[in-house]
């Protein structure tokens, strides 16, 4: 029997249902579901620059200040660590929360607004880099808890090195009904998944996630280009700055 861990936010009253006779293995499998209502609460906190220092006392402190424990918690793993963060997940898998981790290509010293570097998506697909996907996703089929993650956060915006603008832009190529740029990176998350999960990550579920508006604010540069396939997508995210 699966257990069913929903870190949900919906109030439950004492006494309105009858109590459930199932016990549920704590060693089981787990799997992440929709909260039946409400919804999830979660935070992307001041873990340092790096968005990657993941502390319990920044959790606590937190969760003190707005008055809710969060279901999801949020910190960033990039490419030229080339590491697994497994301390950092553990930090907030055994709080009670879910990790969300926004895998991102992109080296040092991770400063917006220049392009691709040495961890460009043509490098992906070309196969440079399947030697640190493999491990990435080993460690996190042995993290052995649910997680979610977003390969290329907000591509959709010049201010990363993923985005469609370097990588052919509006040029269409009739041979995917496509614009270049968004097609470029969407050939590149597909071919991240289906390494991942050919390792074996079965516990991972894949955001796709943009930014609310394109910029440049062109028709090419829109999400749609960009969404890889219900296939190679569990959840959906968008980031709203105002």
């Amino acid at each position: 029997m699966k257990s069913f861990v929903a870190l949900s936010l919906a109030l439950v009253l004492a006494g309105c249902s009858k109590p459930s006779d199932t016990k549920v293995d704590p060693n089981g499998p787990v799997e992440v579901v929709v909260p039946d209502h409400g919804a999830y609460t979660g935070a992307f906190m001041d873990f340092g620059d790096a968005e990657d220092d993941v502390t319990l006392e920044t959790i606590e402190d937190f969760e003190e200040m707005v008055g809710k424990h969060q279901a999801i918690i949020v910190s960033s793993s990039y490419w030229g660590e080339q590491n697994f963060p497994t301390a950092n997940l553990n930090v907030i898998w055994r709080h009670g929360s879910l990790p969300l981790v926004f895998w991102s290509p992109w080296d040092k010293p991770y400063e917006e607004d220049r392009g691709p570097d040495k961890f460009g998506l043509t490098e992906i697909l070309a196969g440079k880099w399947d030697g640190y996907i493999d491990k990435w996703a080993d460690a996190a089929r042995d993290f052995g808890h649910p997680m979610i993650v977003v390969f290329g956060v907000e591509m959709n915006g010049t201010w990363f090195p993923w985005s469609g603008a370097y990588y052919g832009g509006a040029e269409w190529v009739p041979e995917y009904n496509n614009w270049k740029g968004p097609e470029t990176f969407r050939r590149a998350y597909r071919y991240v998944v289906d390494r991942v999960r050919a390792r074996g990550a079965s516990n991972i579920k894949w955001m796709f996630h943009t930014n609310n508006y394109p910029y440049p604010y062109e028709t090419w540069n829109c999400a749609p280009a960009y969404y890889p396939g219900s296939d190679y997508v569990d959840w959906l995210g968008l980031s709203v700055y105002g």
